[in-house]
């Protein structure tokens, strides 16, 4: 049977991966799951089988010998660009020791997406037995389950694990990723080097369970959702790397309505996309001139008056210094930085499967689960002067709980291992 996604939730599928196929399978949860998620079952194992060629091929173009810069005593393991990749990474750069530190780049990224004065190394081309044990692992697996997707995904494990153990095993110091699930950076994982893992987003299903040696997290709330999820809190560092160093208090009454769209996000279950276009016909009615602002992978996901109302990223509407607005939202980063600019923030209560780490950390004080409710409360907040300082004053504490103001998590790691590069467990 392959391991294809229905409609469970993830923590559910992950279990099935862990039932059926063991931890190697667990590794991959990521591939399979967005290998499969929202896909036609007939394009499933001809995608995986492209993104296991892909892989090898990007690897196979690698450096054969270890770059000497990787010898330094920090690295840091960019796999994605933006903010929940190398944006995420470059927030720890003035915490790290002096001696400066070395990026090892997926092969996909850009130089130019980087610093001119960081040193930028790539991954090691897999050696001769690693590209057997990957041809091996496809077809023992293919064979054994007929699954393309499985064993596509098992090969690019074994591809990877060769690939970073080339590159990084007996390597001492300090690895910093920004997320511990990805090929790659799970990969790194284990190969001699402590690994301190930053938290980039939102703390949904798919980042669990958590496999770097430390994990540091935004603040009190997300070290709560990490508990909960299974990671020992002995393990958890706060420290939110500059992110709500300053929380504006919004003021002003909302100048508009905005919703933020996220029908491409299948960690939420199947469902949230007809419940947000469901969602965003019954707004306008009620609000003509609301706007819905789409996420950078989404593709035109609605139709007629919400058609004409979505706009495509990026949203400037949504900067500080902007009238503020009142910002909605089922559960995505957005929201955070929404506040972070001086906007009105709600939550929308949409029927998401699982997922209780991420919505634990969006416990706002404006939440409504219809239009109507979220209407009802937006001309509130226009009205009434007492109520918005109430909102706003809550807010505000939302945003203290959920950002550390503690500015020397990661620093006093790094002086609490010593950047030995032994394996020190708290």
């Amino acid at each position: 049977m392959s391991p294809t996604w229905s409609q469970e939730s993830f923590a559910h599928y992950v279990a099935m991966l862990s039932r059926r196929y063991g931890e190697a399978a667990v590794d991959v949860r990521h591939e399979l799951f967005f290998l499969t998620a929202g896909r036609s079952p007939a394009t499933i194992g001809a995608r995986a089988c492209v993104a296991l060629l892909r892989d090898a091929w990007l690897l196979m173009r690698g450096p054969v010998a270890r770059a000497e810069a990787l010898n330094r005593p920090v690295l840091l393991l960019a796999t994605l660009a933006g903010e929940s990749g190398w944006g995420t990474l470059a927030r720890s750069m003035a915490h790290l020791p002096e001696g400066g530190a070395t990026v090892l780049a997926h092969p996909r990224l850009a130089s130019r997406i980087f610093p001119a004065d960081l040193v930028l190394a790539r991954p090691m081309r897999p050696s001769a037995a690693g590209l057997m044990n990957s041809l091996h692992t496809f077809f023992s697996h293919w064979f054994r389950h007929r699954s393309l997707l499985l064993a596509s995904c098992l090969a690019r494990r074994v591809l990877w694990r060769d690939s970073l153990s080339r590159t990084l095993g007996g390597r001492q110091g300090l690895v910093v990723l920004h997320n511990d699930f990805d090929l790659m950076s799970r990969a790194a994982i284990g190969q001699g080097a402590v690994t301190v893992c930053l938290q980039h987003g939102l703390p949904t299903d798919e980042f669990f369970p958590t496999r770097a040696d430390w994990y540091v997290v935004w603040g009190p709330r997300s070290r709560q959702a990490f508990a909960a999820a299974g990671c020992p809190e002995r393990l958890l560092v706060e420290d939110a790397l500059g992110r709500g160093a300053v929380c504006p208090m919004p003021e002003t009454p909302p100048s508009g309505l905005s919703l933020l769209s996220q029908t491409h996000a299948p960690i939420f279950g199947e469902g949230l996309g007809a419940w947000l276009r469901h969602f965003a016909d019954e707004l306008l009615a009620l609000a003509p001139r609301a706007r819905i602002l789409l996420h950078p992978r989404e593709r035109s996901p609605y139709r007629g008056r919400a058609g004409l109302a979505s706009h495509p990223a990026p949203h400037p509407e949504l900067r500080a210094g902007e009238a503020p607005r009142l910002v909605m939202g089922c559960c995505t980063t957005a929201l955070f930085d929404a506040a972070l600019a001086g906007h009105w923030v709600m939550r929308l209560a949409a029927p998401l499967q699982g997922n209780q780490g991420a919505c634990h950390l969006l416990a706002l004080p404006l939440q409504a689960s219809t239009a109507e409710q979220a209407h009802a409360l937006y001309e509130r907040l226009c009205s009434d002067a007492a109520f918005r300082q109430q909102v706003a004053k809550a807010q505000i504490q939302w945003l203290h709980d959920n950002f550390s103001q503690v500015e020397t998590g990661l620093s006093g790691l790094l002086a609490r291992l010593g950047m030995s590069g032994t394996r020190e467990r708290a």
